[in-house]
């Protein structure tokens, strides 16, 4: 009897599947630590090296302009080179700049050492996401590439933890703070080093007996090769680092989620890690006196808001999802702008309702770049508008201090809500839903021009 054959997108969940999801959390476990460990060290950094307000909005900042060059950079790279052939470098990258914090002496040399970990970074998202979305099926892509994000702010709650431990009377001791995200780094290093390239990568490259090799061996007989064959187009031949893809992703139509990723990424991330980063003097300008236990408290809701996220992403839908948790981001953030904000609990628990909600749509900035681009330029695009958004996380990063220092926290927060209702606006007109969509190769969006405007929500990956 002839075994019946199904798409990878319908494969029923195996232990491969598991593992992939498993080790592709290592990234975003790693790079929350990275991102939130530095909150914990830079108070002790500017007593210790003396530096003035720019000084440390610009070392907050370095990572997320790294990831700027990350991003645009090896988005392109993945999709000429592979998934697989950087997934471990970027891993060993981080263990070794963490190390080297323990020998830093300077504000400049600090700079440069988070600017070439923020590189690392950016290269986590698009080769970590894209290998994980092209081995999942459809079922459980949604709830895993949250489950990335919710691993980031496990990441990032635990780095914040640590500051419980941390003896602030001695202001040196920020070196082995930064040098301590050596250890998860090393440890999901060693858990990458088996993970096979993407089998969908493959044949839109032409090497179609690896591709079939390990969709065999990993997938088992009943995943349907031909299947994959027929939907995965061939990519252009590319030359160089592969940043022609760049110029081929607008050139094939999809231009316009560049745009709705990049801006709706963007002013998600531009209020929140500002805010994050600086959550201890945002606290104490409202009057807030622990401000490292409040601190703690208000980022772990951020672990409660992404796994809400993850929960209903199948349910609702991402569209609902994104529009909602915008909603209440934005009313959160202009709440704080005003007297509201005077009383400590009040500050509280609208910094916790903002973080909730804004966790809960930051599960879909790993989910829409991988279901609205085809398998020849999802690197790219994910890459591209990943770096984007940095830009904007590293200017609110920079500013925000800035702005408090010269007038006020509320001026400060009702910027942050300004750009929160910029990315609601253009999701509510521009978000598709992709809920119930196969990873096939995607049609450019002209071709979808005469769908209602219902059904042109819809886009086919």
């Amino acid at each position: 009897m002839t075994e019946r054959r199904v798409s990878l997108d319908e494969l029923p969940t195996g232990r491969f599947h598991r593992r992939v999801a498993l080790v592709a959390a290592g990234g975003p476990f790693c790079d929350g630590y990275l991102l939130g460990i530095i909150v914990v060290a830079l108070p002790l950094i500017a007593r210790d090296l003396h530096l003035s307000a720019a000084q440390a909005g610009l070392i907050g900042a370095a990572s997320l302009l790294g990831m700027f060059v990350g991003g645009i950079v090896f988005g392109p790279m993945t999709d000429r080179f592979g998934r697989q052939s950087m997934y471990v470098l970027n891993l060993a990258v981080f263990v070794l700049c963490s190390i080297a914090h323990l020998f830093v002496t300077g504000a400049t040399a600090l700079f440069a050492l988070r600017l070439v970990m923020g590189i690392a970074l950016g290269a986590d998202y698009p080769i970590a996401t894209a290998l994980a979305s092209e081995f999942l099926p459809r079922r459980l892509r949604g709830p895993v590439l949250s489950s990335l994000v919710l691993c980031l702010w496990v990441g990032y709650t635990l780095s914040l933890a640590t500051g419980l431990f941390v003896h602030t009377g001695d202001s040196s001791t920020w070196r082995y703070v930064l040098a301590s995200a050596a250890i998860p780094s090393a440890i999901f290093l060693l858990l990458r080093l088996n993970i096979p390239e993407s089998p969908r990568w493959l044949v839109s490259v032409g090497r179609i007996d690896e591709a079939r090799r390990i969709v065999e061996t990993h997938l088992g007989r009943q995943a349907d090769f031909d299947h994959l064959l027929t939907h995965t187009s061939r990519s252009a031949p590319r030359t160089g680092l592969g940043l022609s893809s760049i110029r081929e992703l607008f050139g094939r139509g999809y231009g316009r989620m560049v745009f709705f990723c990049s801006v709706f990424w963007t002013c998600q991330i531009a209020p929140s890690f500002a805010i994050k980063t600086f959550q201890p003097l945002l606290l104490k300008s409202l009057g807030v006196t622990h401000v490292l236990s409040g601190t703690l408290v208000i980022i772990s809701f951020a672990i409660v808001g992404t796994a809400l996220g993850m929960l209903v992403i199948n349910r609702i839908g991402r569209r609902p999802l994104l529009i909602v948790s915008g909603t209440i981001a934005t009313l959160s953030l202009f709440a704080l702008a005003t007297p509201l904000s005077a009383l400590a609990v009040f500050a509280i628990a609208l910094f916790i309702l903002f973080t909730i909600a804004e966790a809960a749509g930051s599960a879909l900035q790993f989910v829409y770049p991988n279901e609205v681009f085809p398998t020849d330029v999802r690197a790219t695009g994910m890459g591209l508008a990943m770096s984007v958004s940095r830009i904007g996380a590293a200017a609110g990063t920079f500013v925000l201090p800035i702005t408090i220092a010269k007038w006020g926290a509320a001026n400060g927060l009702l910027i942050a809500a300004g750009i929160a209702a910029l990315g609601l606006l253009v999701s509510y007109r521009m978000a598709p839903e992709t809920r119930n969509l196969p990873l096939a190769d995607s049609e450019p969006p002209q071709a979808r021009e005469k769908l209602s405007p219902v059904s042109n929500n819809e886009v086919r990956t």
